[in-house]
């Protein structure tokens, strides 16, 4: 069952990586490069972003889930954390991922 699309603004590749880092540290498996999908093992949630360089744009699908979870709790939590990153400046996900990568926390 998929759940549409939603576009974040302001991630440059500088972003990306701690992105998929983020995701990989939480046990999610991602395969190919741009556009990636991704397995998160977590309530049957798959995700597919493409990343458009010449517009800053990351489009994320979740193609996904298991029939209890509602596409709600999925893009809740998801745009919380897009919003966050796409806040970010570059130097900052720098000093991020210095601390570790794919961490965001400040």
């Amino acid at each position: 069952m998929g759940h549409g699309t939603h576009y974040y603004g302001n991630i440059t590749r500088q972003k990306i990586d701690p992105i998929l880092g983020e995701l990989q540290s939480n046990g999610a498996t991602i395969a190919g490069d741009n556009p990636w999908d991704v397995d998160t093992h977590r309530s049957g949630v798959k995700l597919r972003g493409e990343w458009t360089e010449t517009t800053l744009n990351l489009a994320v699908t979740v193609t996904d889930s298991d029939w209890y979870v509602p596409s709600s709790q999925i893009w809740g939590t998801l745009d919380a954390l897009m919003h966050h990153i796409g806040e970010m400046s570059d130097t900052q996900i720098a000093v991020v991922r210095a601390q570790g990568v794919g961490r965001t926390e400040s």
